[in-house]
């Protein structure tokens, strides 16, 4: 059971790997775009091949900015074995749509809150497992992502947008947001005791996030300036060097010391993320986009691939939805239901709470991720 946002329902995994190149109706894009469909007619696109279960457009606007829950989302790819896995979490969600509404819980995208979601189901199923990632949509993570990237693009040179949002974000993580995300846990906790799950009849744990972008030192494209920079295009990550270090080390693990700290307080499991897609960013060294040669029936490799989405939006690359952008594609989300695999198999027979961190290994792909001890220093 997956229960939270955009980063556990499978938003991005439309995606097998990245293209610098014009949209097209009827091509795969070298292999990229996995919405492609062909038969004796010609091809086609159809998101909903990808993003199952109706959840491609948001049934309140009609447009195509639904929950956006994959077909290799991470609890759908994890390989746990149970009789059926239930993937409730919704692109853009924040604690409010999570937590039931009894408990001021509110719906979204025409959905019941997921805590009310899952009281359905706790009824009529033996839950065994609850990864929850929630946290980032509270924090404007995505708009603080937009900002950077509008600053390095159309803004004088040198305008950062770390000292636009630095004071606030922290602010928020010291004290706001772990209460909202302590609050879940507990209502979640009662939606389960209420259904007649007692704690440690089942798993729970809080999931951190991946680092999109890599630290400054590890693009393969320099900085460059604006539209003219090559981070902008082919590569689709127009970061400063400041904000893409701000990004990694303040942003991304102050997150993942936030959900940390209340995965302890809270005695529930932690899989700490922060570093799976480390080598396998956008723009990051020793990986490439697709190219010529690449198809659907035979995709870029794993090892070779970049695991997140670029940004997907633009005159050189507009491709699918904007809000696919920085999000685990096919490939980052195949990575993540390996961890969680490996994850559940150390949380299942103990009950004993347990932090982990999962890695990739060097020039392997997503056969190569492993679990690691959560290390304190």
């Amino acid at each position: 059971m997956s229960l939270g946002d955009s980063f556990i329902s499978g938003e991005g995994g439309r995606w097998q790997g990245n293209v610098d190149m014009a949209y097209s109706q009827t091509d795969s894009m070298f292999g990229t775009d996995r919405a492609t469909v062909c038969d004796s007619g010609g091809c086609r696109k159809d998101p909903n091949r990808v993003y199952v279960d109706g959840s491609y457009l948001d049934p309140t606007t009609g447009k195509e900015n639904g929950c956006h829950r994959s077909d290799v989302a991470e609890i759908v790819e994890s390989g746990i074995p149970v009789d059926r896995k239930f993937n409730l979490a919704c692109s853009g969600a924040v604690t409010d749509n999570v937590l039931p509404a009894a408990a001021g819980g509110t719906s979204f995208k025409g959905e019941w809150p997921q805590a009310d979601q899952l009281k359905d189901l706790a009824n009529s199923y033996d839950i065994k497992l609850i990864q929850l990632s929630i946290s980032g949509n509270d924090l404007g993570f995505s708009s603080i992502i937009g900002s950077c990237i509008k600053k390095f693009l159309f803004d004088p040179v040198g305008q950062y947008c770390w000292q636009v949002f630095d004071w606030d974000l922290k602010e928020k993580l010291k004290r706001e947001v772990p209460n909202k995300v302590k609050n879940v846990v507990d209502q979640v906790r009662k939606v389960m005791r209420d259904t007649g799950h007692p704690e440690g009849s089942y798993a729970f744990a809080i999931q951190s996030y991946p680092s999109p972008v890599p630290l400054s030192s590890s693009y393969r494209y320099s900085q460059g300036v604006s539209f003219s920079s090559s981070r902008y295009s082919p590569g689709g990550c127009p970061f400063y060097n400041q904000d893409t270090n701000w990004a990694r080390m303040d942003v991304v693990r102050g997150i993942a010391d936030m959900l940390e700290g209340v995965a302890a307080e809270k005695n529930v499991h932690y899989l700490d993320l922060q570093w799976a897609f480390d080598g396998h960013e956008v723009c990051a060294k020793g990986v490439r986009q697709a190219r010529a040669g690449d198809t659907l029936a035979q995709p870029i490799p794993s090892r070779d691939a970049e695991w997140m989405r670029f940004l997907s939006v633009g005159i050189s690359h507009g491709q699918g939805q904007e809000a696919e952008s920085f999000h685990p594609n096919s490939y980052g989300q195949k990575v993540l239901g390996r961890c969680l695999k490996a994850f559940y198999d150390l949380t299942s027979p103990t009950g004993r709470r347990v932090e982990y961190t999962c890695l990739n290994s060097r020039g392997q792909g997503v056969e190569g991720m492993h679990l690691e001890p959560l290390s304190r220093s």
